[in-house]
């Protein structure tokens, strides 16, 4: 299992992986709530994500949807 310190780094990788200015924005405003909110939306993503992977195998085209749906949750922040 990984210590905090590790998966802090990984975060921070993936992250400077990012090009997208919309993208950064968005995870720049999801940081910027508090850490209630930002664990119920990654707990909800999270659920979300595994329930797709599940089903990945009958629809590819679920991501992109997830996809959108966090772009507009984002949004209505």
């Amino acid at each position: 299992m990984d210590t905090v310190l590790q998966l802090k780094n990984k975060i921070i990788q993936r992250v400077l992986q990012i090009d997208d200015i919309n993208l950064l924005k968005s995870i720049e405003y999801l940081f910027s709530t508090s850490n209630a909110n930002l664990s119920k939306f990654l707990s909800f993503a999270n659920d979300r994500l595994q329930n797709e992977n599940s089903n990945e195998s009958e629809n590819s085209d679920d991501i992109d949807n997830y996809n959108d749906y966090i772009k507009e949750w984002v949004k209505n922040m």
